[in-house]
């Protein structure tokens, strides 16, 4: 089950590095608004002049988006999910150039939206907030430097074994008998773009790992059965 930070917030996230009064405050500058599945929050190309943070819609629900970036020669790539307590745009308020990715939900989501003056108002009289905000940016640049060098350095297996226990790790949530569902929303296209693999690829790399009783797979949903199994597909040459 992935671990919890400040008052319930998953561990790693904005909201979770930062204290219960800069919370409160950050919240209360705007309205929340829920927003359905399939919704596109922002565009690539689009003005980055706005910075979102999102909330799950309930107790028992979680809240989940895609980022997305299309390469110049057409082709579609995943860079990251976000989940409850994460931050979306917030790039927006170093630099002023046009979005470089689309968000979209994958879930049901809770957002609130500020504009990058009301968010670096934030940040500027809220002790510790910029450095929150360069800490999620650093560890967002390592797991993207990590999976450019295991896509030369792993085959598609062991790619995606290493990325579904770091989803389980982040954004798990238990089931009985001991599964742990990865708590994210993505298609075996999806996937394939999250580890730089081809659909076909991934399902046959799921295929593998179901007949190891490593994962439980339908649509849009994978389950971790066996951890220990699943690490030795990543551990794979």
């Amino acid at each position: 089950m992935a671990p919890t930070g400040g008052e319930g917030w998953p561990e790693g996230t904005f909201m979770a590095r930062i204290g219960p009064e800069a919370r409160e405050d950050l919240l209360a500058l705007a309205q929340p608004r829920r927003v359905p599945a399939g919704r596109v929050l922002m565009s690539q190309g689009g003005p980055g002049d706005g910075v979102l943070l999102l909330r799950a819609p309930g107790r028992s629900a979680s809240a989940c988006v895609k980022v997305t970036s299309v390469l110049p020669n057409g082709t579609e790539t995943l860079l990251g999910v976000r989940v409850d307590g994460d931050l979306v745009g917030e790039m927006g308020i170093v630099r002023d150039r046009p979005r470089t990715a689309t968000v979209a939900t994958c879930t049901p989501t809770v957002v609130h939206s500020f504009s990058a003056r009301m968010f670096k108002d934030f940040l500027d009289r809220t002790p510790g907030a910029w450095e929150a905000v360069a800490s999620v940016l650093g560890d967002r640049l390592e797991w993207s430097d990590r999976q450019r060098s295991e896509y030369t350095a792993y085959r598609v297996p062991a790619r995606l074994a290493r990325a579904l226990l770091q989803l389980a790790a982040r954004h798990g949530v238990a089931e009985g008998d001991g599964a742990v569902d990865i708590g994210v929303r993505l298609s075996q296209a999806e996937l394939g773009m999250l580890i730089g693999a081809r659909e076909d690829a991934v399902g046959e790399a799921l295929r593998r790992m179901r007949e190891a009783g490593c994962v439980e797979a339908g649509y849009r949903k994978v389950a971790v059965l066996d951890g220990d199994g699943l690490q030795r597909f990543a551990e794979e040459d």
